[in-house]
């Protein structure tokens, strides 16, 4: 299964384990780069390796000094190792996703936007909608905000906080309020085709917990929200 063109990792504490040494002739016939990892820099595994990685520590701390303790360092060496290689061949999420499709790290990667926002009774309003009816909408949206339309274009976003604080700044005009006074205009919005990392790593920039989510013509696709990550 060893091809020329692989580079061999081999590991044993002391550096004279009889299985690992008993492959270095096959391997130095065949010409593969090889590179060890022991405590012993003289020991016979590291003298007939290319390369040699010093993984001892002074003693164990087992306080028998018989179970292998802190020579556990090996997977310490071995993970700097990864994120060396991973940094040198510029390994992105995407990769990770490519090769590690399971799991809920690789759903997370593969997962578009689309996949999972809500698309269907999305809670919708207009800039002089009153805010009565701004309540009712967002209530019935259970989505937290509402969203404001003009000529079937994003104008801006009302949310739950944003009706709270115009109850407690302006009460006595409360009622006569329309959209366009109490609305926050620019909202956060995400393409659909974005991954789920994405709508994550702007909700935690930005400290909110909804995104509006717009097709490659910035018109309204549905809402996102953290939950759905």
């Amino acid at each position: 299964m060893v091809e020329k063109e692989d580079v061999v990792l081999l590991i044993s504490n002391s550096g004279e384990t009889d299985e690992v040494l008993k492959l270095i002739p096959y391997l130095r016939n065949q010409g593969n780069q090889t590179i060890s990892m022991s405590k012993d820099p003289s020991s016979t595994l590291a003298e007939n390796t290319k390369y040699h990685l010093n993984i001892a520590v002074s003693q164990e701390a087992c306080p028998l000094q018989l179970a292998p303790t802190s020579s556990t360092t090996t997977l310490v060496m071995g993970d700097a190792l990864v994120v060396a290689l991973m940094k040198a061949r510029g390994f992105l999420a995407e990769d990770f996703a490519r090769y590690h499709p399971g799991g809920s790290l690789g759903k997370k990667l593969l997962t578009q936007i689309k996949d999972v926002m809500k698309a269907d009774d999305l809670p919708i309003c207009n800039e002089n909608t009153k805010i009565k009816d701004i309540i009712h909408t967002i209530t019935n949206g259970m989505c937290g905000l509402a969203i404001v339309l003009k000529h079937e274009k994003i104008y801006g976003v009302i949310t739950d906080g944003d009706i709270r604080r115009a109850m407690e700044e302006r009460q006595e005009m409360f009622f006569s309020l329309v959209a366009s006074d109490i609305m926050t205009i620019n909202p956060k919005i995400i393409l659909q085709n974005e991954g789920l990392t994405s709508a994550e790593e702007i909700m935690n920039n930005n400290h909110v917990s909804s995104l509006i989510v717009t097709d490659s013509n910035s018109q309204l696709s549905g809402v996102m929200q953290i939950h759905n990550i």
